[in-house]
């Protein structure tokens, strides 16, 4: 390099250029890539066990109530402990064909009793041996995940079984408060996250929504603090539009491409197994609905008040429904007004005080 600055045009500047330096600066919290992209070489690569489902990752299979998200899940869970090579037209490929069932919504009877329905559509054509890798919860744990004591409980559970995947059903018993609060949904995802690493394994938790009547399936409509969303890595819904069609729909992923603007519809046939039935644009099919808005409407709101008097809360001010649908633009107020006036009509809500509302008795 010429450092004569006698070369140098009038008024430029000289250009110094920092000496290469092979100093490698140290951090207990840092690594230079390369080093980082050598140990992640030299580990074992992680594979995608189904779909976007990556092994070791967390993340959820929501829906509202009835919409088949347990049997999805059960079905999946067979199909990776039977070995089979796909379902529902999807590949699956899991080293670790361990499958951990912690439910704690049901009774065990009524879960077994759906289960060995379902276990004759594999042992038709694999026998029953893989039943060893399918295990499921007695009624022995905590129906609530509640303390940290439960927490070690379930975390011991997991260690101990080895699974390569566990189905949480639902996150619903697995935290107290409302998960619309940050602070909930912070410390839940947190506690599934160590919960994963600490087992070494990959945690599909279902996750109640609330009613959809007519909306798609999306980040938005997942129950829940925004923070819920951010923290996951796969996000699958399953929804029943109300007429009765059931789909399932890839809405969000971490480590894949997500194609979401087509949903696979299904049904569920005698021995509560999914069957794929095509595929279909989610617009065209809620767009049935477009007719019988106003029918949607009161339906959201006699929910939205049936949910209040379960809570404690029997006589609900106007203000509060505002806050939910008109804030939220789900309805404007004139809309708001108008089925609330026609569902006191029809007798299914009174108004015992001005601006308050309740389910008829």
């Amino acid at each position: 390099m010429n450092n004569d600055t006698n070369n140098l045009e009038p008024g430029a500047e000289e250009v110094r250029v920092p000496a290469a330096t092979n100093k490698k600066k140290v951090h207990k919290y840092a690594t230079p890539l390369g080093d980082m992209i050598a140990k992640v070489k030299s580990e074992p690569q992680l594979k995608f066990i189904y779909s976007g489902i990556k092994e070791k990752s967390v993340g959820i299979i929501f829906g509202p109530s009835k919409s088949g998200k347990t049997m999805c899940c059960e079905n999946l869970g067979m199909c990776i402990a039977a070995g089979l090579p796909e379902y529902l037209g999807m590949p699956i490929d899991a080293d670790n064909k361990v499958v951990l069932i912690i439910s704690f919504e049901e009774h065990y009877t009524n879960r077994t009793d759906r289960n060995m329905k379902q276990v004759e559509v594999i042992e038709a054509t694999h026998g029953a041996e893989w039943l060893e890798n399918y295990i499921v919860v007695n009624d022995a744990l905590p129906r609530y995940i509640t303390t940290d004591d439960h927490w070690n409980e379930l975390a011991d559970l997991i260690k101990t079984i080895q699974p390569g995947i566990v189905f949480l059903d639902s996150l619903t018993h697995m935290y107290t408060g409302s998960i619309e609060d940050s602070k909930v949904a912070v410390e839940l995802t947190k506690r599934l996250r160590l919960l994963s690493e600490f087992t070494d394994t990959t945690i599909v938790a279902i996750h109640h929504t609330h009613k959809m009547y007519g909306q798609p399936l999306s980040i938005d409509t997942i129950a829940g603090s925004r923070v819920l969303a951010q923290e996951l890595d796969f996000m699958i819904g399953v929804n029943r539009t109300l007429d009765g069609k059931m789909y399932l729909k890839d809405v969000a992923f971490r480590y894949a491409a997500c194609y979401s603007d087509k949903v696979r519809t299904f049904t569920i046939d005698e021995h509560c197994w999914i069957n794929i039935d095509g595929d279909a644009d989610e617009i065209t099919l809620l767009s049935a609905m477009d007719g019988r808005k106003d029918e949607v409407n009161r339906l959201l709101i006699v929910d939205f008040l049936q949910e209040q008097k379960e809570a404690g809360s029997n006589l609900i001010p106007l203000k509060h429904m505002a806050d939910r649908f008109v804030v939220t633009k789900e309805m404007s107020k004139q809309t708001l007004h108008n089925n609330l006036h026609k569902l006191e009509q029809q007798g299914v809500i009174t108004k015992p005080e001005k601006g308050q509302y309740s389910m008829a008795a």
